[in-house]
C-alpha cells in the first residue's frame, strides 16, 4: 500500500508552479511538416535524488499539472513567416502530455520554434529551441542519422544526466535520430510497471534526464516500440502484466511520444534515402502458435505496404529499421523475430524481399550487443546498434563470434549513419562516441 501512494503522489499537482520539466520531443519530421510533444509539468525539474531505489522513496518524480500548451514556430531565415498551433489543455487522462502535427513547412529549413506552457494557477514558462526539417525527395543531400535501443533508468551511465550516448550523439550533430524500442522496461525492477500509473512514472522520469531532454528538444526523431515498452518481454497482443493490459500500454507509448496516423511507416530525406520503420507488436501473432505461413509478425496489411513502398522506392539506399533481428545470429530460447525459429516461415520471406530490394541493409535494435552480420544465404547485411550503456551489455560472449559476424562486440553503444550519393557509412560507436567498427557499402550499379 505504501508504494501505490507513493506512486499517487508523484501524480498528484502542484498549485505552486509550472515546467516543462520533460523537455520537447520532435518527432516523424518529414520535408513539410512534423509533430510537436510536450508535458505539463508542477516543477520546471525534476524532483531527483541520485542514490539507488528503495521502497521508501521515489526519486525523480516529475509531477504532471493541469494547465495548457501550445507551439509558435518560424524558419530561422523568416521570422515574421509565424504559425501557432491551437491551445490545447492538458489533463491527467493523457498525462498532461499533448502533440500536434504542424503542417506546411519548407524542406531543409532551419525552424525556431517556442513551447509555451500554462499552469491552472496563471504560472508560465516556456522552452525555446530548432529544429530543421528534411530535404525535398530530389535534393542530393548528405545525410548523418544514429541509431540506439535498450535503455533504461537505472542502467544510466551517467547517475544525474543520463545516457552518455545522448551527449555523444549531439557531438555529431545528426539529422534525426532512430529509437528501435526498449526504450525502457516496464519488467525489470526499480519499479516493475505493473499499473498504467507506474508505467507513466518510468517515461516521466527517463525524459526528464538532461542528456535526453536536450538532445530530444532538438533533434527529429522517430520512436519504434517493442516488448518491453508496451508490455513485457516477448509480449503480443491480448496479454496483461499484473494489472496493465495490452491496451493500456498502447495507450501510454502513444501519448508519450510523438505518432503518425500508422504504426508502421517510411520517411524519405533526400534523393539517397529512404527508411522504413516497421511495426513488430501490434499486429504478430502469438509466439507460441505454429510456425508456418499463418504465422507473422507483421500481419498482412503492413506486408502489402511494405512490399509496394520498398519497391517503388527510387532511393539509392534503402533502410530496413527493425525493433529485433532479421539476421542475427541471435540465441536459440528466443522465439518472436525473424532471425530464429519461431517465425521461419516469416523470415525466411522477408530476407528473400530484402534481397531483391537494391540498396537495402538492415538495422535492428533489440539485441545488448553490437554486430554487422552477412546472411549467407540472401546476402543481407544487418547491423546491430548495441544498448545504451555498457551496464546494459550482455546475453552473447565476445569469445561466440559467428561465421555470419562481421564484427562482434558485446558492449554498449550506438550506431551512426552517413550517406552519400556513393556510399552508406555505417560506423558502430562506444558510448562516448569513438568510433569502434567501420563499413562502408557502395551505392548499387544501375
Amino acid at each position: 500500500m505504501r508504494f501505490v501512494a507513493l506512486i499517487a503522489l508523484a501524480f498528484t499537482t502542484s498549485a505552486h508552479a509550472v515546467g516543462l520539466a520533460d523537455g520537447v520531443k520532435i518527432g516523424e519530421v518529414t520535408p513539410e511538416s512534423a509533430v510537436l510533444w510536450a508535458r505539463l509539468t508542477a516543477e520546471t525539474e525534476a524532483n531527483h535524488r541520485v542514490d539507488k531505489w528503495d521502497a521508501d522513496q521515489l526519486h525523480w518524480t516529475v509531477p504532471g499539472a493541469d494547465g495548457s500548451l501550445h507551439f509558435e514556430y518560424w524558419p530561422k531565415n523568416d521570422p515574421k513567416d509565424v504559425g501557432q498551433t491551437a491551445i490545447h489543455t492538458v489533463t491527467a487522462d493523457d498525462d498532461y502530455c499533448h502533440q500536434v502535427k504542424i503542417d506546411g513547412l519548407r524542406p531543409a529549413t532551419e525552424y525556431r520554434y517556442i513551447c509555451y506552457a500554462k499552469g491552472a494557477d496563471g504560472s508560465r514558462t516556456s522552452i525555446q529551441e530548432s529544429f530543421t526539417t528534411a530535404p525535398a525527395s530530389d535534393a542530393a543531400a548528405p545525410i548523418r542519422f544514429t541509431v540506439s535501443t535498450c535503455q533504461d533508468f537505472p542502467r544510466r551511465d551517467d547517475l544525474k544526466n543520463g545516457h552518455k550516448i545522448y551527449r555523444s550523439m549531439a557531438a555529431l550533430k545528426p539529422d534525426f535520430f532512430v529509437q528501435t524500442g526498449d526504450t525502457l522496461y516496464y519488467d525489470k525492477p526499480d519499479p516493475f510497471a505493473k499499473d498504467i500509473a507506474t508505467a507513466r512514472y518510468k517515461w516521466n522520469r527517463l525524459y526528464a534526464l538532461p542528456f535526453l531532454r536536450d538532445f530530444h528538444s532538438k533533434t527529429p526523431s522517430y520512436w519504434m516500440h517493442d516488448d518491453h515498452d508496451v508490455l513485457k518481454d516477448d509480449c503480443w497482443p491480448g496479454q496483461t502484466y499484473g494489472d496493465l493490459t495490452w491496451e493500456q500500454g498502447l495507450k501510454v507509448w502513444r501519448e508519450q511520444i510523438p505518432q503518425s496516423e500508422k504504426p508502421y511507416r517510411q520517411f524519405r530525406w533526400g534523393k539517397h534515402l529512404e527508411i522504413w520503420l516497421p511495426e513488430g507488436r501490434e499486429f504478430r501473432s502469438p509466439n507460441t502458435m505454429k510456425d508456418g505461413p499463418e504465422k507473422s509478425i507483421f500481419g498482412k496489411e503492413q506486408w502489402k505496404w511494405l512490399e509496394s513502398s520498398m519497391t517503388a522506392s527510387d532511393a539509392t539506399f534503402k533502410l530496413f529499421v527493425s525493433a529485433t533481428p532479421v539476421v542475427g545470429p541471435d540465441r536459440k530460447n528466443k522465439k518472436d523475430n525473424h532471425a530464429n525459429a519461431g517465425f521461419e516461415h516469416e523470415g525466411n520471406r522477408l530476407r528473400s524481399f530484402l534481397k531483391s530490394i537494391p540498396g537495402c541493409f538492415v538495422i535492428n535494435g533489440d539485441r545488448h550487443w553490437q554486430y554487422h552480420s552477412i546472411d549467407p544465404e540472401s546476402g543481407i547485411q544487418e547491423f546491430g546498434c548495441g544498448p545504451a550503456s555498457n551496464q546494459h551489455a550482455g546475453g552473447w560472449s565476445q569469445d561466440n563470434k559467428r561465421p555470419e559476424h562481421q564484427f562482434l562486440r558485446v558492449k554498449g553503444g550506438f550506431l551512426s549513419v552517413e550517406i552519400e550519393p556513393n556510399q552508406a557509412t555505417v560506423i558502430h560507436h562506444d558510448v562516448d562516441g569513438k568510433p569502434v567498427n567501420t563499413t562502408v557499402i557502395a551505392a548499387p550499379s544501375n
